[in-house]
């Protein structure tokens, strides 16, 4: 009785030695980023929201035909694809890009020239810089 779970131990970890030989770079970049969702708080978030999901399933089936189905999981795979794919300094450059567009509420209207002067200010030339970049890259995945 022993020896046989043994033998089962045994084999479950040679194939897990296995999967990890042929698949450790893999396993290793999804766990930062399960560590990264759990210390952010996100995990416990999708979690919940699963929950909520799975509740919504178990409604009679007049209240969820087929396209409420078919858009709440959509809804979730791309939360599920933006929570995986943002990393702490996408969220501090966000939260600096929130706090910028509150503090933009009042503005002067500028044309061409001012546009111009306001391009000697390093502050706007970060800015234009910054939205350059996003500009390329966005179109380059267009």
């Amino acid at each position: 009785m022993i020896a046989d779970y043994e033998n089962k131990a045994a084999d479950v970890l040679m194939r897990l030695m296995e999967k990890l030989a042929e698949n450790g770079d893999a396993i290793i970049s999804a766990m930062d980023k399960l560590i990264y969702l759990e210390n952010s708080g996100v995990l416990d978030e999708l979690v919940e929201m699963s929950g909520m999901v799975a509740g919504i399933k178990l409604l009679p089936e007049e209240f969820l035909d087929k396209d409420v189905q078919d858009l709440m999981s959509k809804n979730l795979e791309l939360i599920l694809t933006l929570a995986t794919a943002v990393d702490d300094e996408m969220i501090v450059n966000l939260e600096k890009m929130i706090e910028a567009f509150k503090k933009a509420k009042e503005f002067e209207p500028a044309g061409l020239t001012g546009a111009l002067k306001a391009m000697r200010d390093p502050e706007v030339q970060k800015a234009l810089g910054f939205m350059l970049a996003f500009a390329r890259n966005l179109g380059k995945t267009l």
